[in-house]
């Protein structure tokens, strides 16, 4: 009789860790937010790696911190090598067309009606 409860224990076992592998990793990803409406300006070292952030959630900006993980968002930073050291302005309204670089889309009315913190 007892080897009747392994099945059922089993499919119980799945279903929690399911539930919580469903909670930490999301099958559709969140929307970026809006984290800010004007880029950054930031100095890039020539032969560094860079992890921009994508969803927008980063007290970092425009560098990610992990906040896509702790908030369950599904996104993950982009990375990147700096080419040459320069000066750049990275996007912070994340709806850049050339990430992770600015490329104007902040100033549409679109973004700027758009509240901080908010998908577009």
């Amino acid at each position: 009789m007892g080897g009747m409860l392994w099945p059922v224990a089993l499919r119980t076992w799945r279903r929690d860790i399911s539930s919580w592998l469903d909670r930490w990793f999301p099958k559709a990803p969140a929307k970026s937010v809006v984290a800010l409406k004007t880029p950054i300006k930031v100095n890039l070292v020539a032969g560094k790696t860079y992890r921009w952030c994508v969803c927008g959630r980063s007290k970092k900006q425009p560098f990610c911190d992990g906040s896509h993980f702790f908030q369950r968002t599904g996104l993950s930073p982009l990375k990147f090598k700096a080419q040459e050291t320069r000066t750049v302005a990275l996007c912070t309204c994340k709806a850049t067309q050339r990430p992770p670089y600015c490329d104007g889309t902040h100033r549409s009315e679109q973004v700027q009606k758009a509240e901080v913190g908010s998908p577009l």
